[in-house]
């Protein structure tokens, strides 16, 4: 037994050993500020936010090396701006830094919306002393973000028109930054596990575990433009559907709130523009259309009917209230005929290509308007 009982032990340490060298190893040649899940906290504006410093984030809990004294440009926005599906140095706030030359500190995080860019505008974004500032409006939930924030916080109950009680639940939106258990702990402490479970095996794992929920994932493969990916038509359509009385409250309280945010930089003299982010439904709609086969059409087609009507009144509320946008759609839309933009799964962010053809959209707009 002693004999038995030394090798398990031998093993056991052995093990050990091997594995706190290949965590030191993976944190050698992986950021962990890519691969490690920061802690949360509550918060009565913002519901949560980051723990300061946790996960590698800077000590305002955004993804950053460090909180600079200031910065040029500012960029606001959810998980679209953070950056998910790409490494920190590749989200579309520092792909512009590249491009432009000019810093940008990204303040962006998942499951954020207009509500709480306004509020990030004036409790940090304007310590920065910026020329810019940039919203990242995504258009697949952030007209439920919206609604979501205003009748769930009680700072903005003075905006609210419906006689309704509103229970917020963070399982609406595409964040997972709350969970408890021994997984959890390693995802906040082992880029190691993190590589193995952000590979192709973890993604995979997720959609299936979406799948075994009922959720409908319909898959688009066009071999021949090297498209293979997956939509989630019942999520975009939570965040989407005009018929949804929830959905058109959002959307006027959507453009109320970025009406203040233009008032606001304007009253600071600071430059501001809107960057309308499609979902990957819109990017892809064209191929949609002609994938007779494609599973949950309908759904498909009512997500992207509905996407373009609230995109075009959005567009012309901007216009006519002289807020500068730019709209990245068509950018994407011809970048996904010839490259892969997006992950191969239900993913709906944008990897580093998307990411960069973001950016460089931008850029040509602020090249040709410069700002004063």
């Amino acid at each position: 037994m002693n004999k038995y009982l030394k090798r398990i032990l031998l093993l056991s340490l052995s093990l050990i050993i091997a594995l706190l060298v290949a965590e030191g190893l993976a944190r050698l040649f992986f950021d962990p500020i890519d691969f490690l899940k920061p802690k949360t906290l509550t918060d009565e504006v913002l519901r949560y936010k980051i723990e300061p410093n946790s996960a590698a984030h800077d000590s305002w809990g955004y993804r950053n090396r460090r909180v600079p004294q200031s910065a040029q440009i500012v960029a606001v926005g959810d998980s679209h701006t953070y950056g998910i599906s790409a490494t920190a140095s590749t989200s579309w706030p520092s792909a512009l830094q590249r491009i432009s030359g000019k810093e940008t500190y990204n303040l962006g995080l998942g499951g954020y919306g207009p509500a709480e860019y306004l509020y990030l505008i004036e409790k940090n974004a304007l310590k920065l002393d910026p020329d810019l500032i940039i919203v990242g409006f995504y258009l697949g939930n952030d007209l439920k973000d919206s609604f979501t924030a205003v009748y769930s916080v009680p700072m903005w109950e003075d905006m609210r028109k419906l006689d309704i009680s509103y229970y917020y639940d963070d399982q609406e939106n595409d964040k997972d930054m709350n969970s408890a258990g021994f997984t959890d702990w390693l995802s906040g402490n082992s880029v190691l596990y993190r590589i193995i479970s952000s590979s192709f095996i973890g993604d995979n794992l997720r959609q299936q575990r979406r799948l075994s929920k009922g959720e409908d994932i319909p898959m688009l493969n066009v071999p021949e433009n090297g498209i293979n990916t997956g939509f989630t038509p019942d999520r975009r359509l939570k965040g989407l559907d005009l018929s949804n009385s929830e959905v058109r409250e959002g959307l006027r309280l959507t453009l109320e709130f970025i009406d203040k945010m233009n008032q606001l930089t304007h009253e600071n003299k600071i430059n501001f523009l809107v960057v309308i982010i499609p979902t990957k439904e819109a990017v892809f709609s064209e191929f949609i259309s002609e994938s007779h086969e494609l599973a949950d059409i309908n759904k498909l087609d009512k997500v992207i009917q509905n996407e373009e009507v609230v995109n075009k009144l959005i567009q012309t509320y901007f216009t006519d209230h002289g807020i500068p946008y730019v709209d990245v759609l068509e950018p994407l839309r011809n970048a996904a005929e010839s490259e892969q933009i997006y992950p191969n799964n239900f993913g709906g962010h944008s990897n580093k290509n998307g990411y960069r053809i973001i950016a460089e959209t931008i850029n040509q707009y602020l090249e040709s308007k410069p700002t004063q």
